[in-house]
């Protein structure tokens, strides 16, 4: 019998039988290896008289569509813990409460084009707004290969793209690929580029303390934000990273519909950063002390 008691603390895949649900599960089971934590597959089901984010044992169709899953996690990496879970409730809110002690939540995401499901886009949104991890959607076209170049990170200015510069540093270092920032600034008027640039270096400047093996390439871009944030990925990204939304002193608002728009359009994997993820990456020491106050007042 598998222990549901204990929350997942590594990474949590949402399955939903769909195809672009196996990207995320090749995806996620790597990343769980690099990081030595297990694979949480859970699937979300109608909501019923049962808590919300109670998690159980999968039975009938539940249990061989996890089942399948897991083959597919056990194809990437043969020794990783998987362990298979259902919770009842509306998905996005179920699956970002499952996920509350998680290091990462994986998605699948749509392909782009044909008919759109607006209750995965639903899902998705909800879970890049809210979760407390960094939240990686991964496209149905996705495929596992050689690790990829470079780990693309936009940056503005905000809380939110300091966490996700620490987050895609992280991810660089336990890849082995580069890290390149980049700053989309207005087409004209506004700041110059050596004000920009002055910027970017500002928003980098703690990764080359904290991940010195890295390479970090800096890049002003100037346009519109999605736009060039998707065209620098182009060039064979191991992940693009981003903040749910904020509001950056270089280019304005930088994510929100900035954020969909990339994981709606991107060829690789996106990683998203609600503001409290971004939060405990950006100030760990901050989270640190939260969770010491936490487990204190309950003692």
């Amino acid at each position: 019998m598998v222990d549901h008691s204990q929350p997942p603390a590594g990474v949590v895949v949402g399955v939903d039988g769909s195809p672009a649900t196996h990207g995320a599960v090749a995806w996620a089971a790597r990343e769980a290896a690099r990081r030595q934590v297990p694979l949480d597959l859970v699937q979300v089901l109608p909501p019923s008289e049962r808590s919300h984010d109670e998690m159980r044992s999968p039975s009938g169709r539940a249990h061989a569509l996890l089942e399948q899953a897991r083959h597919a996690a056990h194809a990437v990496a043969p020794d990783l813990p998987v362990r298979l879970a259902v919770v009842d409730g509306v998905v996005g809110p179920a699956l970002v409460a499952t996920a509350a002690q998680a290091r990462l939540l994986v998605l699948g995401a749509r392909p782009s084009g044909g008919v759109a499901d607006a209750g995965v886009g639903r899902t998705v949104a909800r879970a890049m707004g809210h979760a407390a991890c960094p939240v990686v959607v991964v496209p149905a076209r996705w495929e596992p290969g050689v690790d990829e170049a470079a780990v693309i990170v936009g940056v503005d200015g905000s809380t939110e793209a300091e966490g996700a510069v620490a987050f895609g540093a992280d991810v660089a270092q336990r890849t082995g690929s580069s890290l390149t920032a980049v700053t989309v600034a207005a087409r004209s008027g506004g700041e110059t580029d050596e004000d920009v640039r002055r910027h970017l270096a500002e928003g980098v400047a703690g990764t080359a303390g904290a991940h010195p093996d890295v390479p970090l390439r800096e890049v002003v871009r100037r346009g519109q934000v999605a736009e060039k944030l998707l065209a620098e990925a182009r060039d064979g990204a191991a992940l693009l990273v981003v903040g749910s939304r904020g509001r950056g002193a270089v280019s304005g608002v930088l994510l929100g519909s900035t954020s969909q728009r990339v994981v709606h359009a991107a060829s690789c994997p996106v990683a998203v950063l609600s503001p409290q993820a971004a939060v405990s990456w950006a100030h760990p020491e901050q989270s640190q002390h939260a969770e010491r106050s936490e487990a204190g007042e309950a003692s």
